[in-house]
């Protein structure tokens, strides 16, 4: 498969793409105090909700139930949920960095690794059909996957990237990103559809825990053009990511819910 892995590269390279836009992240400003009122638990699945699938509509199933329940569960505050419900962001790198101007212990909760891997488990369900576990989930690629393409792959940064700095936030990603997976693309309509996705990819790449190396990788956006970007991530922790279920459905829902600009003369 060219550019992906066997399992994503179907779902990314000539997908054919229909929907409407996810629309604009809705930026978290906490310029105000959070209401101390208990947050009703449909408004905090909502939002929870919007966060977890990026604003996409096509996979959710219990209007973030389970999402309510797990941070309920951690403990976090009514004042930290009402920020959260106030921000109604589809960005948790922005939802994480408004927070962390009200409270550091609660946007540290939020961020923390324990919290993620609930979170992955509640959309595990909502997208998996019948409670499969992602291993046993299937995928049947489109007959519109792009055929491999010969070549070496360029791994030149198209954009300069500092190592001893940290990506700190989704918005670090969406130019390499766009770069990366357009330089698979068949024709200027792909091109236009990845550079609609940009947004959407960034955030999911930028919540799914790959390594600061990998962040690195796709933020200098190396305009491959060939081979699978999996094989270059930096460990297998990071490939493992890429290649899981939950991510690839994650990828497919920024490609189809993109909407590119119309073509000149369409």
């Amino acid at each position: 498969m060219a550019g992906l892995s066997a399992v994503t590269s179907a779902v990314i390279v000539g997908v054919a793409l229909a929907g409407c836009s996810g629309g604009g992240t809705t930026q978290a400003q906490p310029s105000s105090a959070p209401s101390t009122a208990k947050v009703t638990d449909k408004a905090l699945g909502e939002a929870l909700d919007k966060l977890a699938f990026q604003g996409t509509e096509s996979s959710r199933k219990d209007g973030g139930a389970c999402l309510a329940s797990t941070v309920r569960k951690a403990g976090m505050p009514e004042e930290a949920l009402a920020y959260i419900v106030k921000s109604d962001s589809d960005d948790m790198g922005v939802v994480i960095d408004g927070l962390n101007k009200v409270s550091e212990d609660d946007a540290a909760l939020l961020a923390s690794r324990s919290l993620r891997e609930d979170f992955d488990a509640c959309i595990d369900k909502a997208v998996l059909p019948n409670g499969n576990s992602p291993k046993t989930q299937s995928y049947v690629p489109p007959k519109a996957a792009a055929k491999p393409v010969a070549g070496k792959p360029n791994l030149k940064p198209a954009y300069p990237v500092r190592a001893d700095q940290p990506v700190n936030s989704s918005i670090e990603l969406s130019k390499g990103l766009v770069s990366m997976f357009s330089s698979y693309a068949r024709d200027e309509g792909q091109k236009k559809t990845y550079a609609a996705a940009g947004q959407c990819l960034s955030t999911l790449v930028y919540n799914a825990g790959f390594s600061q190396n990998a962040l690195h990788f796709f933020a200098g956006g190396a305009p491959l053009g060939t081979g699978s970007i999996v094989e270059h991530l930096p460990s297998d922790k990071d490939k493992v990511i890429w290649q899981s279920p939950r991510f690839t459905l994650g990828l497919a829902d920024c490609t189809t819910n993109a909407t590119p600009n119309p073509m000149p003369g369409s």
